[in-house]
């Protein structure tokens, strides 16, 4: 709705100020997030201590971090609307960073249901703000200073979710806890300093150096993109609490298993809708976003693979991050930063968010491809090579479905065959076996118990 409000050009501005802001905000996150996940729990007594000193903390960066946006704004941003919007900008992302200690030690003690919650109402009340916003024609800072309200509202929910149902902090405020968490959120920070480099630096490069259009373009797919992660995201965000239990107990040997089974059955819950995205973009842009973004298309087409990545690589990640070999993907994310600014420096000039768009899988593969790698050296083989080469003949199948299809049945239709066909397919190929349908078969025999 937000995207259709603002148009093209309105929609590139606004989001190259969020994208600023969003890369100065590494400060406000630096990690702590993913490490607390991992130490509340595990500290025992002391994790209200340790969850007080990460709270102050994660407020220390905040305002550290509102300070450097501001700055960069004052120097590098001739535009005095520019540099209002990045102050306000600022504040009102900066506030959902505060959110991280009371997430994560929801996370940490597995109460994932509250997460759940909080990730709900939160949705609620942004499209309820987005809603107004819109309805309010309101002028670009406006929806600026909205965003912060919502992000605030998201604040309060889940600040009582968690000192309700979890654990409430003990403000006892000690120098050497402060620099405890500092130093070991480096590697997270970095990693998640690297990841947006490379991953969204595309944004301030196209705005430079292309029309304005073009950013409104890309980034509104990216903004789908954006979604989709997060729903992929939601799915696995359970796992990685359970494979930071098993890293730290003597049932690390586990760990393989639980990674190959969680791969393999998140790329065949996500692989359809990938390809079925990917060859209907034109009909899926038009119907999401309108005709005046019939031009995002392409980017959508390519773009959309970067989900079927994650599916792949985001479970080993956690188990990499849960084995605290954190380094090795931060190292990782880094050697993407020059692949990325390189390839984007050559080719946006010429060939603009098209460019971008092949880049970002090209990144993300590099990513998926380097994360395997070091979980199998340091954790343990998994398999998954004969999953995915079931994957792409179902793949291929489906393709060619719907493209000798797609001028004769109509859009919805078609999409929802092919679905059927991939799994038809899968089934065929003998995708699943007698341990997944034991899997199952205790799932569902546990789920009774409970009932009963």
């Amino acid at each position: 709705m937000l995207i259709r409000y603002l148009g093209a050009e309105k929609q590139g501005v606004y989001s190259y100020i969020l994208t600023i802001v969003a890369l100065f905000s590494f400060v406000s996150d630096f990690g702590l997030q993913s490490l607390l996940v991992r130490e509340v729990k595990s500290a025992g007594d002391k994790g209200r201590e340790l969850l007080g000193n990460a709270i102050f903390l994660q407020v220390a960066q905040v305002l550290i971090s509102i300070g450097i946006v501001n700055l960069y704004g004052a120097i590098f941003e001739p535009n005095p609307e520019i540099r209002m919007s990045l102050m306000l900008a600022s504040v009102a992302v900066s506030l959902l960073y505060v959110v991280n200690p009371f997430m994560a030690s929801m996370a940490s003690y597995e109460k994932m249901y509250l997460t759940g919650i909080a990730n709900g109402v939160a949705s609620i009340i942004n499209a309820i703000i987005i809603f107004v916003s819109v309805a309010l024609k309101m002028p670009l800072n406006g929806i600026i200073i909205m965003l912060g309200i919502s992000n605030l509202l998201n604040l309060a929910v889940t600040t009582f979710l968690c000192l309700r149902f979890t654990i409430k902090p003990e403000f006892i405020i000690k120098k050497e806890t402060l620099l405890s968490l500092f130093k070991m959120s480096i590697p997270f920070a970095m990693i998640g300093l690297f990841n947006f480099i490379y991953s969204r630096i595309d944004v301030p490069l196209l705005y430079k150096m292309r029309p304005g259009a073009e950013v409104g373009y890309y980034t509104a797919v990216t903004k789908l993109i954006e979604i989709l992660n997060a729903l992929v995201m939601m799915i696995m965000g359970p796992v990685y609490p359970r494979l930071a239990f098993i890293m730290s107990t003597q049932e690390k040997e586990k760990a393989p298993r639980v990674i190959s089974l969680t791969v393999k059955y998140m790329i065949f819950a996500v692989a359809p809708f990938v390809m079925m995205v990917s060859v209907s973009s034109v009909g899926y842009v038009d119907m999401i976003l309108g005709h005046e973004f019939a031009a995002s298309a392409p980017a959508l087409s390519i773009m959309i693979w970067t989900i079927f990545l994650m599916a792949i690589y985001v479970i080993p990640t956690f188990a990499l991050n849960s084995a605290r070999l954190t380094k090795l993907v931060m190292y990782l994310y880094g050697i993407n930063i020059f692949i990325n600014l390189g390839l984007n420096i050559a080719f946006i000039p010429a060939y603009g968010y098209i460019a971008t768009s092949f880049i970002s899988v090209l990144c993300n593969t590099i990513v998926a491809v380097g994360v395997l790698y070091f979980v199998k050296i340091k954790i343990g083989s998994f398999s998954f090579v004969g999953n995915l080469l079931k994957i792409c003949g179902a793949f291929i199948t489906q393709f060619f479905f719907m493209k000798y299809f797609e001028k004769t049945i109509p859009f919805i239709p078609l999409n929802i065959l092919s679905l059927v066909v991939f799994y038809a397919v899968i089934l065929g190929l003998k995708y699943f076996n007698v341990e997944d349908v034991m899997i199952v078969k205790n799932i569902l025999k546990k789920s009774d118990t409970k009932a009963e």
